[in-house]
């Protein structure tokens, strides 16, 4: 039984990570007074896990997008100053792909979604104690037209 709840899972997990139709790349920043404006999904210490409490937020961002015309929804993953530069980059992209995954599957089109990676808040600069700030642990939705 515990091996069939293993590949159940694997297969979950398997069927909602984001379809790499998606583009991995730098979003477009802006946009003027027309847009919708962005949406900030935060993240636990060393996490890409989406807070349960946040999938509303999901559901809301995919209502709007699609109410707003939207053409596409970005996500930019970002980490706080703690840890190895490589690893918070990797994770940065992991809550980005995390948020995608939700995304999907409350109804957004996967070809519709880009991927971005913006670690470590405030590149090089050490700001002490404030080093890891929750609101650095985030991805931010985008949205452009």
């Amino acid at each position: 039984m515990i091996k069939l709840g293993l590949l159940l899972a694997a297969g979950t997990l398997l069927a909602t990570a984001p379809s790499f139709g998606q583009t991995v790349g730098s979003c477009a920043r802006g946009g003027g007074a027309n847009q919708p404006q962005p949406v900030w999904l935060l993240f636990d210490l060393g996490s890409a896990h989406v807070r349960p409490a946040d999938k509303p937020k999901i559901a809301e961002a995919v209502k709007t997008a699609k109410d707003r015309q939207v053409t596409s929804i970005c996500l930019v993953g970002h980490t706080d100053k703690l840890g190895d530069k490589a690893l918070n980059a990797k994770l940065a992209r992991e809550r980005s792909q995390a948020v995608a995954a939700e995304l999907i599957h409350a109804g957004y089109p996967a070809n519709h979604i880009v991927i971005a990676a913006d670690p470590e808040a405030f590149g090089d600069m050490s700001l002490g104690s404030s080093d890891a700030s929750e609101k650095d642990r985030r991805v931010t939705i985008l949205f452009s037209r």
